[in-house]
């Protein structure tokens, strides 16, 4: 996976970039995962991705060593100038215009700049505009669900419980949303090639142990994405009761507890929560 994050580092520096058709773009070929985005983004979080922490931690050098990758400040520009463009610009009545617009999104949201978060927040606009002509799943959600998480991250949290309360309303959508969990934490092994996998794929193809004991270990309230946790961790037990009995689902019950005992969340939040806590002790 570090080979890949390198390599799209690389094309998006180069020269070739500019010239490439939209539709070759390696953001609308491809969805991509939670260890390919935290590589790309270590240059920029200064974030150590969980993926080769280990192998950093072995790796014995001797004199100063930087502890993350960097680019030049002209670079880190050239880099997310890039992926605003493509993400303004790409064909939004193509299935991978719609990926390559919802990722190139994404990926620029690590830029923390003003300049960019003012950008993130029309583009969410745009996106909520377009999704709007219908309740049903279609990419236009799909990007803005990537919007909501990343304005969450920049402190706007009213944005992702919006989305959660409009656009999780529908069953199909609710399913996308577990199913794309399930991708970016790594439950689902194929690659997926276009965002339609969301409402393609079988629930069955995945287990969600990895996804429960994730979401629980994102329990807690200073997480921007705290409401979504909360929703999808109620969502998976609605969609599979039975994982409630796993041996981690004790630390389910404290960390609903303590979250409700912090009243940070929001009210849906907080109904959802007392509703897995009920489930709890009804298996007792």
């Amino acid at each position: 996976m570090s080979i890949e994050a390198d390599r799209f580092v690389g094309y998006v520096l180069s020269p070739e970039s500019t010239k490439a058709n939209r539709g070759e773009h390696p953001l609308a070929s491809w969805v991509i995962t939670r260890p390919f985005t935290d590589l790309v983004a270590w240059p920029f979080t200064k974030l150590t991705p969980s993926a080769v922490a280990g192998a950093v931690r072995r790796t014995g050098r001797r004199g100063p060593v930087a502890s993350s990758p960097s680019l030049f400040p002209d670079e880190e520009r050239r880099f997310f100038e890039h992926l605003k463009v493509v993400a303004e610009h790409a064909d939004v009545d193509q299935v991978s215009g719609m990926l390559l617009r919802r990722q190139a999104h994404y990926v620029a949201s690590f830029d923390e700049s003003s300049d960019t978060a003012d950008w993130l927040a029309t583009m969410q606009r745009t996106e909520e505009r377009r999704a709007s002509r219908t309740n049903e799943w279609t990419p236009s959600w799909a990007v803005v669900r990537s919007g909501a998480h990343t304005l969450a991250r920049l402190g706007d949290r009213e944005a992702l419980q919006h989305f959660i309360q409009v656009r999780l309303a529908d069953d199909v959508c609710e399913l996308a949303n577990l199913n794309y969990w399930a991708y970016w934490l790594g439950e689902v092994n194929e690659p997926q090639l276009a965002d339609t996998f969301m409402v393609d794929l079988d629930p069955e193809t995945w287990h969600g142990v990895k996804l429960f004991r994730h979401l629980i270990g994102k329990l807690y309230s200073t997480n921007p994405y705290v409401d979504v946790i909360v929703h999808t961790l109620w969502a998976l037990v609605m969609l599979r009761p039975a994982i409630l009995r796993v041996p981690t689902a004790g630390n389910l019950h404290q960390a609903a507890i303590r979250t409700l005992d912090e009243a940070v969340v929001s009210m849906q939040s907080r109904r959802e929560l007392e509703a897995i806590i009920y489930a709890l002790r009804m298996i007792r």
